[in-house]
């Protein structure tokens, strides 16, 4: 696994979204709740970016279908979504954000 630093955590503040690209994906960089997580801003039922998606408590509903998926690991909650939303491992290093890929 390859770690890409993706932002400065003072980038990141409560709330904060960033969307990078890594290695070819589209990666979703999320604080909620003060835990950076790092997921595809693919929605896995239909082409949707979910950059603009609502975050509560924990979880992401594509703002097209309104799937919702579980930061922490992905998991698919509701339909029309089947698959589960893909995410990556985030450490922070020195105020830098990475994630692992690969």
């Amino acid at each position: 696994m390859r770690l890409h630093r993706v932002a400065r955590l003072s980038e990141l503040p409560e709330g904060a979204r960033l969307v990078v690209e890594v290695e070819g994906e589209q990666v979703l960089i999320i604080n909620d709740n003060g835990k950076i997580y790092a997921v595809s801003n693919i929605c896995t039922h239909e082409y949707a970016e979910l950059e603009n998606g609502l975050v509560v408590d924990g979880t992401l509903t594509c703002p097209v279908h309104l799937s919702r998926f579980r930061l922490e690991d992905g998991r698919v909650l509701n339909p029309p979504a089947t698959k589960d939303l893909k995410t990556y491992p985030v450490s922070v290093k020195d105020g830098e954000v990475f994630i692992g890929l690969g």
